[in-house]
């Protein structure tokens, strides 16, 4: 069985124990990174096929991180889930 390689952007230990919970099983290979620079030490050693993106992180901001992605047409085809724990839709929208 091929196992989809995820890589979860997430610096919230709880929150990364509930991801790492429900995506838990045969099909998935999960990476958990607590930031943006363990990120893309990630990304140097091999593309996922799916990335889970925390919006706001101690290093880094989501929002732009997906954009460089995106803008990339090396990476641009990986599906990116963005998330955040924040309530405030405006400052999402920032990445503030």
């Amino acid at each position: 069985m091929k196992y989809k390689n995820v890589v979860v952007v997430e610096d919230d230990t709880d929150i990364r124990e509930v991801i790492s919970l429900v995506l838990d099983g045969d099909s998935y290979q999960l990476t958990m990174c607590a930031t943006a620079s363990a990120f893309n030490t990630e990304m140097t050693k091999g593309l996922p096929d799916v990335i889970v993106l925390d919006i706001m992180l101690p290093d880094g901001n989501g929002v732009e991180i997906c954009q460089q992605i995106k803008n990339n047409p090396e990476v641009n085809h990986i599906p990116i889930l963005l998330m955040s724990a924040h309530k405030n839709e405006s400052s999402l929208e920032s990445g503030a």
